[in-house]
């Protein structure tokens, strides 16, 4: 399989190489795209993106896994041509395997806010929109701050997705932001709430969402109110993307609950201080 070995001008992203732009799921979903089958054709890739030195172990899906750690480990990194060398892969896989629809990688793709049209990647989200940093971000607090069930329902959730199990998806999230709300209550309250509903008005009347931004208004119309609504919506609605509302809410999860992992991580910073 040949790669053109032209700078990419079919790209429509930045350039800025100090930007993270593919989560660890895509990248993962990449290289399995890339559907190693022989040493050859792993040596062979290698050689065309210059990774003769990341290539490790004796297996194909050891060696895979290598790329797939560098790749994770080096966002920053540029390829042959002299673009980001996971747009240069995702270019490479797309020129050598035309009409192929890759699914997976497709789905997140997605939810990182790009897209595969017409032989070519694109953005779907503003460039300057950082989703993906703020995903990684949220991951790493989730983990640092003991959110171990939550973090258990993120990983099924981008798993869901992925596959595009939409209802599957959608419902982790749900429990990923019920159980979040949750644990923070845990930490911050000593009250003897039962329900998640008691737990956020009892986060409210404790401070932690801030009422002078509207977050949470008692009535059903605060912020954090309407965004817990809009991950119930009744039934189905026809005429409407099951993958654009998922990826929406995709996105919106992993912006709110790093807005307020971030909070809770700073107080607890401020408080041991």
């Amino acid at each position: 399989m040949a790669h053109s070995g032209k700078c990419s001008h079919n790209v429509q992203a930045e350039k800025d190489h100090h930007i993270i732009m593919f989560s660890r799921k895509t990248v993962s979903e990449l290289v399995k795209a890339l559907h190693f089958r022989t040493h050859e054709e792993v040596e062979s890739f290698s050689l065309l993106f210059g990774l003769e030195e990341v290539i490790s172990g004796q297996s194909i899906k050891e060696k895979a896994t290598s790329i797939v750690r560098h790749l994770v480990s080096n966002p920053d990194a540029v390829g042959p041509s002299g673009s980001k060398l996971e747009i240069e892969i995702i270019e490479h896989l797309i020129e050598n395997h035309p009409g192929e629809k890759f699914p997976e990688l497709a789905n997140c793709l997605d939810r990182d806010g790009f897209e595969i049209t017409e032989n070519r990647l694109r953005h779907k989200l503003p460039a300057e929109l950082p989703l993906i940093q703020k995903e990684d971000q949220l991951v790493r607090l989730l983990e640092k701050n003991g959110f171990n069930v939550a973090k258990g329902h993120y990983d099924q959730a981008v798993a869901a997705h992925a596959r595009g199990e939409w209802a599957s998806a959608n419902a982790q999230l749900r429990t990923l932001v019920e159980e979040f709300f949750n644990q923070v209550h845990s930490i911050l309250c000593s009250g003897s709430e039962t329900t998640s509903n008691e737990k956020r008005i009892a986060l409210a009347k404790a401070g932690f969402f801030i009422s002078e931004y509207n977050e949470f208004l008692f009535n059903g119309t605060g912020f954090v109110e309407g965004f817990w609504k809009r991950l119930h919506p009744q039934g189905s609605h026809p005429g409407l993307s099951e993958s654009d509302d998922s990826t929406f809410r995709f996105h919106l999860v992993i912006l709110v609950l790093h807005y307020f992992l971030t909070r809770l991580d700073q107080q607890n910073q401020s408080a041991s201080s």
